[in-house]
Order: C-alpha cells, then structure tokens, then sequence
C-alpha cells in the first residue's frame, strides 16, 4: 500500500496532527521520514481506521469457544463452563446468521473479513517473521509446532510458513531459524497461543480468521467461503 500525508492521515482518523505525531512516536501508527517530513504506512492507517469500526473483539478464552462452538466439539465447550459455551453460541450465531445467503459481491467479502479480524484477534498473538529461504522446509517439518495453516489446501499459493506454535516454545524455534521480525518481507506467520491451547487444526472458522489476517482479495474470498459452508450446517445444528 501506498504512504499518506500526516494531515491526511489526521483527517481520516478525525483527530489532530499532533495526535497523529503522538502515534509516530509510540509506535502505534508505523511512518518513515523522508526528508523533513513523515509520511504513515497506508497499511497501518487501515487497520486502525478498521477497528474503531468494527465490533469490540472478544477474549482468547471466548474466542476459541466459539471455534469449538463451530465444530461442534461439546467436550472442549463444557471445559469452559455453561456460561462461555452459551455466550459462544451467541457470538456464532451473530457472525454467521447474516451469511445464510451466500453474499459474493466485494462489500459483502470485504465486511465479513473485517468482523472475522475483529472478533478473533485475540485468539493469539500475530507475528510477522522472516526466515531463510532455505531453512523453510525444515521449519515447515519442525515436530514443535501445535498445528501448521495449511494455505495450500485453501486453494492460496504460498511458499511461506504459518502455524500456532505454544508460548513456552516460540524463543527455541525463533534462536533455531534465526527468525527475525519483518513487517515487509515477512514469510513466517506465528500464531502465539498459551501452553496447552487447542489450535482445532481442521476448523474451517479459524482457517477463515486466519486467511482474512493476510487482508488479500483472494485470502478475504475464500475467508468468505468458508464461513459460507459453515453457516447452513450451524443453523442445522442450532434446531
């Protein structure tokens, strides 16, 4: 994506410039210098413009509930108690309701993506790495990771790697691959989960989340997918 303005940027987030220079600063708004202006990351615009939008994301507890909600996995669901299981199957039930009828159009596409971000973010925690290129295939075999997002079998061509990997093991496969952070050239995806956190390896919901985070038409139009076969099965487990 393109760099905007610090004024343009102002406005589109209707505050003021030295608001926006506060975010420069914190790191809470990405921006370089170039000559004795900043410019701010289109991209980094976006996702905040995105979810003063969108519906207020819920817990990592709640949200994998709700991923077991959508498989139907009674036993993960009563580990949680009656209360997140009934309040999981209300959170399904908001997101999938409007997608009964299949919706293709771009705005349709575009809308559920965002409410998948939002909902799920808290999920894990999203890091963008860079790796060898050569060591990719090893990492992809790495035994240590709780469960890869196969991306290939989503119809999306990629040769980068992107799995849930448990807290307590993220820093050994970090110092083994030499992972580094990159926002821009990243080909590694962590999906940071806590110890013991059941990734549901063959949701189709969490696939969708997932696909939805890269915020390409194609990975946002098989996100929508998704969600539209889940959503005629819920309603049939709902009777």
């Amino acid at each position: 994506m393109a760099s905007v303005s610090v004024a343009q940027a102002a406005q589109r987030l209707g505050v003021s410039v030295p608001r926006i220079h506060q975010r420069i600063a914190d790191g809470s708004l990405a921006a370089e210098r170039i000559g004795s202006q900043w410019v701010v990351d289109e991209r980094s615009l976006v996702r905040i413009q995105e979810r003063s939008k969108a519906g207020r994301p819920i817990s990592l507890r709640s949200a994998w509930a709700v991923i077991a909600a959508s498989e139907n996995d009674r036993d993960r669901l009563k580990e949680g108690g009656s209360v997140t299981s009934a309040r999981a199957r209300v959170h399904l039930d908001r997101l999938l309701a409007p997608y009964l009828v299949r919706a293709d159009d771009e705005e349709s596409v575009g809308e559920l993506a965002v409410s998948l971000r939002s909902m799920f973010r808290n999920r894990a925690e999203r890091r963008l790495l860079r790796a060898a290129p050569a060591d990719l295939a090893d990492l992809r075999a790495d035994s240590r990771w709780a469960s890869l997002v196969d991306l290939g079998a989503s119809g999306i061509a990629s040769g980068d790697v992107e799995g849930y990997l448990e807290e307590s093991k993220v820093e050994g496969v970090a110092k083994d691959y030499l992972l580094v952070e990159s926002d821009r050239g990243a080909n590694v995806v962590l999906h940071v989960i806590p110890d013991g956190q059941y990734p549901f390896p063959n949701s189709r919901l969490r696939l969708a989340a997932d696909l939805a985070e890269h915020r390409g038409p194609r990975e946002e139009a098989r996100a929508a997918e998704l969600v539209h076969e889940l959503a005629p099965e819920w309603k049939e487990v709902e009777r």
